[in-house]
C-alpha cells in the first residue's frame, strides 16, 4: 500500500541519527519495515514504518521534556486507527484545513476518516508511544460493515468521497489489543505472503476487539442504566399499589436479577439502597396522605401496615414525629 500518511519529524528534532546514538527503546518493536531515530536536545523519537499490500503501520515512539508539534501530510484519504499508549497527558491531532481539532487520552484509541491535507500532531512533554494503522475503506464491502455501527458515518464518508475528515469515538486499549499488536509486529516481514495476510487479519481483529470495547464502556453501561431506571419504577410502582406490603426479591425476580444486583444497579444510579429507596417512596406518600388530611388508621391501611400503630411507629422513626405532630407543623 503506497505510503499515503508523513510524519515530519526532521521539522522537530532534525535529520535522523544513527541507531548508536538513540537512546529510546520502542514499546511495540517491528521484526522487519524501515525504522528511524531521531535526537535532540529536547529529546528523542523512533519511528517504525512497514508497507503492506492491504495495509500501512506506523509506530511512533517519542519522550520529550517539553511539547512539541509534528506536521502530518496526508496525501490520500483513507481510514485510520490512531492509539495513544502513554501514562501522561491526551493528544491533539489538528486538521489544519478545517481548523478541527480531534483528541486521544492516554491509553485510547479512535478510528478517523483523514482526508487529503496537512495536519498536526500535539503531543505534550513526556513518553508515549502512537500506533496508526491506516487502510482503504473498500476492505468494507457487501454490508460487512453493519456489524460496526460506531463506523458507519466513517464507512460512508470513505465512500463519498467526503472532503471533510471525521473520528469516530474513542475507546479503551487494554492488554488483549496491545498483545495483539506486538504479535503482529513481530510476525510481518517484507516479501513474505503471510505478512499480508496477517496485516488484513490484524486489522479486522483490531475492528472487532474496538467493538468489544465500545460495548463494554458504551453501550454495556447504557443498558445497566436502562435497568436501574426500569427497577426504580418498579419500586415506586410497587410502593403505591401495596405500600410496605412487598418483597424486594420479587421486584429482582420480576427483571431475571439477583436482589444483590438490584441493589448494585440502584446504588450505582441513584446512591441508595433499593430498601432506602422504598422507604423514601413510603415516607414520601405517608407525608402526602397527612398533608391531605386523611386519618391515620387510613394511611395505615393504604401503605399496607396492618395496624395505626405500626404506621405511626414507622412515621416518627424517619421523621422523629408523630403523623398528628407532622400535620399540626404543616398545617399551624
Amino acid at each position: 500500500m503506497k505510503k499515503a500518511l508523513h510524519l515530519h519529524l526532521e521539522s522537530v528534532f532534525g535529520a535522523s541519527c544513527p541507531l548508536a546514538e538513540s537512546t529510546i527503546q520502542p514499546q511495540i518493536a517491528l521484526s522487519n519495515g524501515k525504522i528511524s531515530h531521531y535526537r535532540h536536545p529536547s529529546g528523542q523519537a523512533c519511528l517504525q514504518e512497514f508497507d503492506g499490500l492491504l495495509g500501512y503501520i506506523n509506530l511512533l515512539d517519542v519522550a520529550v521534556s517539553s511539547d512539541i508539534v509534528i506536521p502530518v501530510r496526508v496525501k490520500r484519504s483513507d481510514m485510520h486507527i490512531i492509539y495513544v499508549l502513554s501514562d501522561d497527558s491526551a493528544i491533539q491531532i489538528k486538521d489544519i484545513g478545517q481548523q478541527t481539532n480531534y483528541s486521544i487520552a492516554c491509553n485510547r484509541g479512535r478510528y478517523f476518516y483523514l482526508t487529503r491535507g496537512d495536519y498536526e500532531i500535539y503531543i505534550p512533554a513526556g513518553s508515549c508511544t502512537l500506533v496508526n494503522f491506516y487502510f482503504r475503506g473498500s476492505i468494507f464491502r457487501d454490508g460487512n460493515e453493519r456489524p460496526f455501527q460506531f463506523l458507519h458515518h466513517l464507512v460512508d464518508a470513505y465512500r463519498n468521497g467526503d472532503k471533510r475528515s471525521c473520528c469516530s469515538i474513542d475507546f479503551r486499549v487494554g492488554p488483549r489489543t496491545i498483545s495483539l499488536m506486538k504479535s503482529i509486529a513481530a510476525k510481518i516481514k517484507k516479501g513474505d505472503l503471510d505478512s499480508e495476510v496477517n496485516i488484513l487479519w490484524a486489522i479486522k481483529k483490531l475492528i472487532q476487539l474496538s467493538k468489544e470495547k465500545i460495548f463494554e464502556e458504551y453501550e454495556k453501561i447504557s443498558q445497566s442504566q436502562a435497568q436501574s431506571k426500569a427497577a426504580y419504577s418498579a419500586i415506586k410502582q410497587a410502593v403505591a399499589a401495596h405500600g410496605q406490603d412487598f418483597k424486594l426479591e420479587d421486584i429482582a425476580d420480576r427483571f431475571g436479577i439477583s436482589k444483590d444486583y438490584l441493589h448494585q444497579l440502584i446504588h450505582s444510579y441513584y446512591g441508595q439502597s433499593p430498601q432506602e429507596l422504598k422507604i423514601a417512596f413510603m415516607l414520601r406518600l405517608a407525608k402526602k396522605y397527612i398533608a391531605d388530611g386523611m386519618h391515620t388508621d387510613e394511611i395505615a391501611y393504604e401503605l399496607g401496615y396492618t395496624s395505626p400503630s405500626s404506621f405511626v411507629r414507622f412515621f416518627k422513626n424517619q421523621t422523629g414525629m408523630t403523623p398528628t405532630a407532622y400535620f399540626k407543623r404543616i398545617n399551624p
